[in-house]
């Protein structure tokens, strides 16, 4: 099973920056902090996403060289993203015939775990037809549905 930290350091450069940046600024500052990226100082900047790109960029390197983000911290990353996917969440929830609200649940979903990897395999074939490839496999990392 992989762990949040995992999941992020697996994605590509321009991926991660839409995962990390779907997350509030508050909590993407406190990642860096932890991480020891800072942003360089300066009165003025021509382009404001600059700093920020840089920053994301000095973050996914520090995690491919060994900075591990605590479990927690790197789950809510991946839920913070996945929230602004809520088609592709209702989508899977459908599939599972999980009653919902526009993808989201209370519901316990422990029994995705169990799923036969055909199931699964099934379930990231019908996503993709509708959902970036990128984001599927995410959100089957995510929530560890076995696939074939």
């Amino acid at each position: 099973m992989a762990t949040g930290s995992d999941i992020l350091s697996k994605l590509g450069a321009e991926h991660f920056g839409e995962v990390l940046n779907a997350s509030p600024k508050k909590f993407r500052e406190e990642i860096f902090r932890r991480a020891g990226v800072k942003s360089k100082g300066g009165a003025f900047a021509l382009k404001a996403n600059g700093k920020t790109e840089a920053r994301v960029k000095k973050l996914r390197a520090a995690m491919l060289e060994g900075f591990e983000l605590e479990d927690e911290i790197a789950d809510e990353v991946v839920r913070n993203y996945l929230y602004t996917r809520r088609s592709l969440l209702a989508e899977a929830l459908d599939f599972f015939e999980v009653e919902h609200d526009e993808g989201l649940t209370d519901a316990e979903l422990d029994f995705i775990e169990e799923l036969p990897p055909e199931r699964g395999t099934h379930l990231r074939d019908l996503l993709c037809k509708n959902h970036p490839e990128a984001d599927v496999d995410l959100y089957i990392a995510f929530m560890n549905v076995p696939t074939a």
